[in-house]
């Protein structure tokens, strides 16, 4: 079991779909009612499709042969740590059909 006690509490929420290459809403980096705490961490989980991301500000692709980002199976969670991973974080439908649904919880 993993805990996230160190990276701070779970302060906001959102459901991303990736019709395309789509990061974290900004106005989450900062938590406002804490003087503009930034975000810790996010917790993903793929809820309908697979997806693609990356976290260096490089687009992830669904082409098949030649695809940019890590795979995320739907089912699975991940844990996006550090400031500008968090803010370099972006996603992508793994195929080119429709849109993936990412559930997504913010530690400030």
């Amino acid at each position: 079991m993993i805990t996230f006690a160190h990276d701070g509490e779970v302060k906001a929420y959102e459901s991303i779909t990736t019709a395309t290459a789509i990061g974290f809403t900004s106005t989450y980096f900062r938590y406002p009612s804490d003087f503009g705490a930034p975000m810790k961490a996010a917790l993903i989980t793929v809820e309908t499709a697979d997806i693609r991301f990356t976290m260096d500000g490089t687009t992830p692709t669904t082409t098949a042969t030649t695809a940019i980002g890590h795979l995320m199976v739907s089912g699975q969670s991940y844990v996006v740590r550090g400031w500008e991973n968090i803010r370099n974080f972006k996603c992508v439908n793994a195929v080119g059909s429709s849109g993936a649904v990412i559930k997504c919880s913010f530690f400030y």
